[in-house]
């Protein structure tokens, strides 16, 4: 899987003019680098556009395929992971991810998500925090501006106390929703495993009780806020739904 994503590509999703034309530089004597099988300085250089802030599809990409080529699968799975969430290069990453998987000589067990959890990255993917506040915001103010002008002007319909009542409960809960799910979003991140082994332990301690082993390119769920309580581990959730501290240097948070 040598086939890598050009800078013309690339180029549509760079800043302003300066840095398009200094990240179009860098990005050619990367591709440079990583057509004459110079992985390792081509991944260096696509880091370097990082770096200065100038993300993009094509480049996690292209980073994605020079660390496979390095035998760094779990790396490999990370930037697919991130040229994933970019649509120009979705269905690539997709494939590639597909592919990198197949290779890893042991697979992570997933629990499927509950039906909930499923709703909160539905919404997270989707509108987002932002937008539902906005949705419920909007939905609050109507209901006050009706209430206003039934109290002028009474409105004639059959239930009516009920139905505002019940409109103004679920503004309420939609702004309510809004901050839950970016309580969560700020909470929970996803990540991967980029080591070949990580023992996974019941206290952030060398000497702790091991819980499980994490493999290369397992797929973990990161609690950014109990993590806080110590430096240079992560809390995380294992796809099999087992829970248990890993340190950071073997692992990458999307």
């Amino acid at each position: 899987m040598r086939i890598f994503v050009t800078f013309a590509l690339a180029l549509l999703f760079f800043g302003d003019v300066s840095a398009r034309q200094n990240a179009q530089l860098m990005f050619d004597q990367a591709n440079t680098l990583l057509e004459d099988n110079d992985f390792m300085g081509a991944l260096e250089s696509y880091r370097n556009i990082e770096k200065i802030g100038e993300v993009s599809g094509p480049l996690y990409l292209n980073m994605g395929i020079a660390a496979m080529e390095i035998d760094s699968l779990g790396l490999a799975k990370y930037y697919f992971l991130k040229a994933q969430s970019f649509s120009i290069t979705e269905k690539q990453a997709d494939e590639a991810i597909e592919y990198v998987t197949s290779q890893f000589s042991r697979q992570s067990a997933m629990l499927p998500k509950l039906p909930w959890d499923r709703a909160v990255d539905g919404l997270k993917a989707g509108i987002g925090a932002g937008g539902i506040f906005i949705l419920g915001f909007l939905m609050i103010s109507i209901s006050v501006i009706v209430i206003i002008i039934n109290w002028f002007y009474p409105i004639q319909i059959p239930r009516k106390p009920t139905i505002i009542t019940t409109a103004a409960i679920l503004s309420i809960l939609t702004v309510v929703l809004a901050f839950y799910v970016d309580y969560v979003d700020q909470r929970y991140k996803e990540g991967v495993i980029i080591a070949k082994e990580i023992p996974v332990t019941t206290q952030p301690s060398d000497n702790a009780d091991l819980v499980s082993i994490a493999y290369e390119g397992y797929t973990i769920t990161v609690d950014a806020f109990t993590s806080e309580n110590a430096d240079g581990w992560y809390y995380i959730r294992l796809g099999n739904g087992q829970f248990g501290w890993i340190q950071i240097p073997g692992s990458k948070i999307l």
